[in-house]
Formats: structure tokens, C-alpha cells, sequence
């Protein structure tokens, strides 16, 4: 009797070891959801007044990179260029760390960059696909930004000929957290950066005003998808403890990571709001052929848009005059197709944009938020060339857009520009 008793709890014993040791071994197995090699570029330029964020948003990396159960080639490497001298920093599986004052960079930068130079960046696409490789790679553009229009700063500009589509990007150059001016980096060189580096398969612009058509076009053979709002994103930006784990899904990461950034501010009650989208550049062509056609015949009813009624993101007359409208595409396009050429436009654009929006967003320009009627929003903004924009020093809206890609492709070169 005492030695079946003792059998049965040597038995129980070494059953309950097996089931705790197989429990075990099943909670550090990676996510079989991911990627099994991708290396998330975190490029965060940040010395202005968002240096105080950086180190917000790194925090909540650090909860992420510890939520997510990773493979042993998944890994965030984050360029951060702050008050502080610029440094990067690696995290993985193994990193230990709670907070961005306990993390030790693996690169210490001996003087201070101009970080929105598309030559730091380049430098930093290489550096992380040198010693950090993997089979596909996520970028997080991280700043203030402006949209596709090129920079006011005068150290970035020269003449309208000559300037470019500047819009990302503010570095003070002075160590401090303060707004001033500052550089921007040229889209045009930021693509090229990128694919001189091998492109890769998503960008996130956790910045304002980055989700237009111009900027996805302008980035069409870089990434496979872009990721952005057409509007203000709120001051926290992205949640990283729920986007990180997003980045690294093996297959729907654009829908996880729009998924992830709504979700935030999507509750009831939520102060911010949100309009996000994602962008599958793949279908950038075909699209802008069918816009081509749609330009051509339509142009007369562009040029006299009834601006009021259309969904804006940016609104030039009442807001100042540092941005163009920022239309959303679907609002511009309801109002100058009929039914029937608008049922085939939401068609083709289903194959582009996927959107998820609260309803409404913070505008900083106006303290308060702004009530987005859905069946005007896709999630990505257009520019109209406009008579209101001539004769603004400065601020030559029309003739900056002749020079994009999108018009070139689209607007036959820019020579429908109205003046």
C-alpha cells in the first residue's frame, strides 16, 4: 500500500515536472505570427521640442519588445537624435532594459548631425543592413513634418526652381528642445536613400500630414507600403507597446499596424481622434493611369472645386499660409465625378488605400477637434493646383507641384496647373 502511494506521487510528481517544463518551453517559443527575420529601423529626429516624446515612445518600445515573443533575428534599431548627441541603440529578445536611461547605444555619435540630411539617413540605412541584416526590414519615420511641399527654411532652400519636396524632418542644429527652424529632408532624397539601401517593406511616418498621394507615389519603388495620417496625428503618436508586436507580423503587418494606431484612439471619449491609412505602393501605377484619365476629363470641374464643402486637412485660407489644402481624395473626387464614375473610383481606390478613422481629429491650428463625414474620407490627401496660391511669395504652391512625380504622371506634367 505505501509503495503504490509512493508510486503514485513519484508519478504525479514527474507528470506535473513534464506539463511545467512543456508550459514553459511553449511561453518563450516565438510567435509563430512573425516574421522570423526582420530588422524595425526606428529613425527618430528629434532635436526639437518632440525630444521629450523620443524618449516617451522608446519607453513604450521597451514594453512592446518584451510583450511580443520574437524570434532571435527580429530586432528595432533606433537612431535617436535628441538634446543629446546622436546614438543608436539596438533592442531584441535579450534586452533587459525598462527605460531609455538604462539602455547602452551600440554607436555614440562624437558631434552633433544635421539628422535631416538624406546623407545621416543614408548613413544609417547602412550601418543597420551592415551589422543588423535580415530577409525584410521596417522603417519608422519619427518628427514634425509638413506633407509633400518643400521646405521654408532658408538654409534648405534656394529659388522655386530649385527647391525640392522637403517636408520631413526638423533638426534646430542647437542641441535644444526648442521649435525654431530648422532642416527638412527632400522626399526625392529620401527615396533614393532607401532604395540605394535596398528599400523595404513599410514605412510608418508617425508625423503629420505624411499620407498623401504625392509623398506615396514619390516613395512607390522604396516600400511596399506607407503608413500615415493625411492629418495632425496626436501628440503621443504612435503606442509602441501595441505597434512594435504589429511591425513584426510575417504577412498583414500595414493592416496590423493601422489597426494598432487607431485602436488607441478609437475609444469613446478619446481627446484626439484619428485618420490613418496604409498605401500598397504596388497598385501606384495602374492607379495613376486611371487618375490620369480621370484628370484629363475632368480638369475644368478640378479647377472650379467648391473648396467649403470638401474634407481639408490643412486649411490654407483659414489656418495660414505654411501649408496648401490638404483635400482628402475621396471628397475632391465625390464632388466632380457622377455616381457612377464615383462606384468605380471607391473600386480602384479599395485596390490602393485602407483607412480606419474615429470619426474626427485634434487640429492643434484651431484647439479643437474636426468631425470627418466618412463617406468623404479615404485617408489620403491630394493637392489641386489653385488661383488662390498665385502670387504668394514664398509659398508658390503650383509651381512646387509641377515638379512632383505624381504630377508628372498625373497632371500631364503639370501643364493643366491652373493659373
Amino acid at each position: 500500500m505505501v509503495a503504490t502511494m509512493l508510486l503514485c506521487i513519484v508519478a504525479t510528481c514527474w507528470f506535473s515536472s513534464c506539463s511545467d517544463s512543456n508550459d514553459l518551453e511553449e511561453a518563450i517559443l516565438p510567435d509563430p505570427s512573425f516574421a522570423q527575420s526582420r530588422t524595425v529601423m526606428v529613425y527618430m529626429v528629434a532635436e526639437n521640442d518632440l525630444s521629450r516624446a523620443a524618449a516617451q515612445d522608446i519607453n513604450e518600445m521597451l514594453v512592446g519588445i518584451k510583450n511580443a515573443r520574437l524570434y532571435p533575428d527580429n530586432r528595432v534599431v533606433i537612431y535617436l537624435d535628441d538634446v543629446s548627441l546622436p546614438r543608436i541603440y539596438v533592442l531584441d529578445q535579450h534586452t533587459e532594459a525598462a527605460r531609455l536611461s538604462d539602455l547602452i547605444p551600440v554607436k555614440q555619435y562624437g558631434q552633433d548631425v544635421n539628422s535631416s540630411s538624406a546623407a545621416v539617413f543614408s548613413d544609417f540605412l547602412e550601418y543597420v543592413k551592415t551589422y543588423y541584416p535580415a530577409e525584410s526590414y521596417g522603417l519608422v519615420m519619427w518628427s514634425h513634418a509638413s506633407g509633400w511641399i518643400p521646405s521654408m527654411f532658408s538654409g534648405d532652400r534656394k529659388d522655386v526652381n530649385e527647391s525640392k519636396k522637403r517636408s520631413f524632418g526638423l533638426d534646430n542644429g542647437k542641441n535644444t528642445s526648442a521649435v525654431s527652424s530648422g532642416n527638412q529632408m527632400n522626399i526625392d532624397d529620401m527615396a533614393d536613400a532607401l532604395l540605394e539601401q535596398g528599400g523595404c517593406d513599410f514605412m510608418l511616418f508617425d508625423a503629420c500630414f505624411m499620407q498623401s498621394i504625392e509623398i506615396a507615389y514619390e516613395l512607390r519603388n522604396a516600400t511596399k507600403h506607407v503608413i500615415a495620417s493625411p492629418a495632425e496625428i496626436p501628440g503621443p503618436g504612435a503606442q509602441y507597446a501595441t505597434m512594435l508586436p504589429a511591425m513584426f507580423k510575417r504577412d498583414a503587418y500595414a493592416d496590423e499596424m493601422v489597426a494598432a494606431y487607431y485602436n488607441q484612439y478609437s475609444q469613446a471619449g478619446n481627446p484626439y481622434g484619428i485618420v490613418v491609412s496604409s498605401v500598397n505602393t504596388a497598385a501606384l501605377p495602374s492607379f495613376s493611369a486611371y487618375m490620369k484619365n480621370l484628370v484629363a476629363i475632368h480638369a475644368e470641374k478640378l479647377f472650379a472645386l467648391e473648396s467649403r464643402p470638401l474634407l481639408n486637412y490643412y486649411r490654407y485660407e483659414e489656418w495660414g499660409k505654411n501649408n496648401p489644402d490638404y483635400f482628402d481624395m475621396q471628397s475632391v473626387m465625390r464632388q466632380i465625378l457622377n455616381n457612377e464614375e464615383f462606384a468605380e473610383w471607391m473600386q480602384e481606390a479599395s485596390k490602393v488605400i485602407k483607412l480606419k478613422t474615429a470619426g474626427y481629429w485634434y487640429s492643434n491650428h484651431v484647439k479643437d477637434v474636426i468631425r470627418v463625414d466618412e463617406s468623404q474620407c479615404c485617408g489620403v490627401s491630394m493637392f489641386v493646383p489653385r488661383s488662390v496660391y498665385d502670387g504668394q511669395t514664398g509659398h508658390e504652391y503650383n509651381e512646387m507641384f509641377i515638379n512632383t512625380s505624381w504630377a508628372h504622371s498625373v497632371w500631364a506634367d503639370g501643364s493643366n496647373s491652373q493659373k
